[in-house]
């Protein structure tokens, strides 16, 4: 009954854990999602407020353009008019391609005026009833009649941009109908502030006219001619983007309504590392519980045979066998279970490599999975060995080469390699792990900074017995580190951990530059030996 009622207990303590963890695990996601939530909605939010600015600085240039008009002494002619916008520019800083359009009350052309120059492209004289419908017809033929500022749906021009045709009556100052003027101002000014900011890359926004025809900064399209022909690649239909994904917000300026919407071209997918660790911790440390538990059970059980076994000389010998058998199983499994563990976090490694865009840091990714993959191989020859302690240091250092090889070498590269090792060297695994690590950094800088693909070069490794210690000789081909190399001050991490790996061995570095690149380094492992 005892040993049940611990059962038990462990049991609901372990289940508790598992729902507050479960719990928390929610509450990170649920945080996660509304980030990036939130950050869609102050991108866009943010574009929005810099829009109505400009939209303000829009609606005062044209504001003032007619108060021009209508309150000079006479009717302004062309290039009075330019002088006057030129000026107005000036005065608030309008950096945006505009054309001024004076059309009389029969709908001909009679100033066409930009900053620079004076009907650039030959329209006036042209009639607006040539390009357009009766229905805009009508709309400025009421214009002409009205004293308020008009904003029609945006054009396609001949100059190759896409305006917005601000509209209002062209008077004198006894108030006489003139007809109508028609500032037109660059669309892409005002739709470029959506793709302000530091993070603009990340973001797509649609641009929609009554609730149905689409505006880019390089066209509109409703169906007319485009004689534009550069291309807005930011053009939302370009990215593959679910409707429910966007973000909506209106601009409502002189009754021209505009529907912006913003989104994601990539919506961030949430990190699942974090929960993944989580669960696996939580699992490591219920199988740990388990064991522990089921050990307690064991040991009380084997306490109890132990005390049989005493009266029992020949049965207790067969016992102690088959347990001798077990640790030695049990061992290798350990060995097994750990190289597998590395595995697991090399593949996690790798997950996290795919999700990072920084070459840094996936190169730092990269270089830790090459790490864990070299003590992972200690394990697989541990357990693999019949001593459960020894590993051959050839084989070992030969495979862990070509693993090395295999992740950074590339197709192009041209290499002379010479392995030079006592095929009956084996060493302890501890030295073999030092060992092992020393070879990984010192491999992986030689591919990274040594070998060219346009020449042949050359690798050569031997480990060498003197009376009172064992040397690696290390060399390769390319030009070598720079005169008076300090390793001890050195800020690379590689450089770092071969000279701590090498203090562990009891050993020095010692380093020349004469015909190859040269290491050698001394050490004395804890139980070096050769196979008889």
């Amino acid at each position: 009954m005892k040993i049940n009622k611990y059962h038990i207990i462990i049991t609901i303590i372990l289940l508790i854990g598992l729902l507050f963890l479960n719990q928390f695990i929610s509450s990170y996601y649920e945080l996660e999602r509304k980030k990036i939530d939130d950050t869609l909605s102050k991108t866009h939010s943010d574009a929005m407020i810099r829009a109505r600015a400009g939209i303000d600085v829009y609606a005062a240039l044209v504001s003032s353009l007619k108060s021009y008009t209508k309150n000079s002494t006479s009717f302004p002619s062309e290039v009075e008019l330019q002088t006057y916008l030129n000026d107005l520019l000036d005065e608030i800083h309008f950096d945006s391609s505009i054309i001024i359009n004076y059309i009389d009350t029969t709908h001909v052309f009679k100033y066409v005026i930009t900053p620079e120059e004076i009907d650039p492209l030959g329209i006036k004289g042209v009639s607006v009833k040539d390009f357009v419908d009766n229905e805009r017809l009508d709309e400025l033929n009421k214009l002409m009649l009205s004293e308020d500022i008009s904003l029609f749906t945006p054009i396609n021009l001949r100059e190759g941009w896409v305006g917005f045709p601000f509209n209002f009556s062209a008077r004198d100052n006894n108030n006489n109908t003139l007809g109508y003027f028609t500032p037109i101002i660059n669309a892409k000014y005002l739709l470029d502030y959506f793709y302000e900011g530091s993070n603009r890359e990340e973001f797509v926004h649609k641009f929609i006219v009554k609730d149905s025809i689409d505006l880019t900064r390089e066209a509109y399209f409703d169906g007319s001619p485009i004689y534009n022909v550069d291309k807005d690649f930011e053009y939302y239909k370009n990215f593959d983007v679910n409707e429910e994904d966007y973000i909506y917000s209106d601009i409502n300026v002189f009754n021209l309504k505009l529907k912006v919407g913003s989104a994601y071209k990539h919506k961030p997918s949430l990190n699942k590392t974090i929960g993944f660790l989580a669960y696996l911790w939580y699992f490591i440390i219920f199988f740990l519980v388990i064991i522990i538990y089921n050990q307690f059970s064991k040991n009380e059980r084997l306490n109890k045979n132990l005390k049989i076994a005493n009266e029992e000389i020949s049965i207790q010998n067969v016992e102690l066998e088959k347990n001798l058998s077990k640790i030695q199983t049990l061992i290798k499994e350990i060995h097994h279970r750990v190289k597998n563990n590395m595995q697991m976090i090399s593949g996690i490694l790798t997950l996290q490599q795919d999700e990072s865009n920084d070459a840094k840091v996936k190169t730092a990714l990269e270089q830790s999975k090459n790490r864990i993959n070299s003590m992972a191989l200690v394990h697989e020859k541990l357990y693999g060995s019949s001593s459960l302690k020894d590993i051959s240091t050839k084989e070992y250092l030969e495979q862990l080469i070509n693993f090395v090889e295999r992740t950074v070498k590339s197709d192009e590269l041209t290499l002379n390699k010479t392995i030079n090792i006592d095929s009956n060297l084996i060493f302890d695994g501890d030295t073999t792990s030092n060992l092992g690590l020393i070879i990984n950094e010192l491999v992986t800088n030689s591919y990274k900074y040594a070998f060219k693909e346009d020449v042949v070069n050359s690798l050569n490794i031997s480990i060498l017995k003197d009376p009172d210690f064992y040397v690696l000789v290390y060399s390769d081909s390319g030009p070598g580190l720079p005169e008076n190399y300090d390793f001890n001050s050195s800020k690379s991490l590689g450089v770092q951990l071969i000279v701590i790996l090498t203090e562990q061995l009891q050993g020095k570095i010692e380093y020349s530059n004469d015909n190859l690149s040269t290491f050698k380094i001394y050490f004395n492992p804890l139980q070096p030996s050769f196979k008889e």
